[in-house]
């Protein structure tokens, strides 16, 4: 007895899931904060090595704009990032003032001011660059 071939059902073709935006960034503020403590290798603050986080000057919910801007971040020890976020921000300013002077400062308030929405294109083309910028520091 012959075997019956069975037949494909022709339906749609599937799609290819759309990965949610949420997604995309939660992947991009990994890529970015991972290259910022590569970068910096020591806390911004203490000059230790160890349990290094990504820190933000400017909040980056309050200021997008900023969230993935590099003048904006900076590694700092988990102690320290905690400190800064009870009670020790004023550390964080001298130092940033010290370090990069008022100019730099003013155009980076100026900028914490501005709205920014990235689309999906931006934030995948933004995933790679800083995979990128981690490659070339390995």
């Amino acid at each position: 007895m012959a075997e019956k071939k069975k037949k494909k059902k022709k339906g749609k073709p599937k799609r290819k899931k759309i990965v949610p935006i949420k997604t995309l960034r939660n992947k991009l503020d990994k890529e970015f904060n991972a290259y910022i403590r590569e970068r910096d290798k020591v806390c911004f603050l203490s000059g230790v090595s160890e349990n290094l986080q990504c820190s933000h000057y400017y909040d980056k919910k309050a200021s997008p704009f900023l969230r993935w801007d590099e003048r904006n971040a900076h590694a700092m020890s988990s102690a320290t990032h905690f400190r800064h976020h009870h009670g020790k921000a004023a550390d964080y300013s001298l130092k940033m003032f010290l370090t990069y002077g008022i100019e730099y400062m003013v155009k980076l308030h100026e900028d914490a001011e501005k709205f920014y929405e990235p689309d999906r294109g931006e934030i995948i083309r933004l995933i790679l660059y800083y995979q990128g910028k981690r490659r070339e520091l390995k």
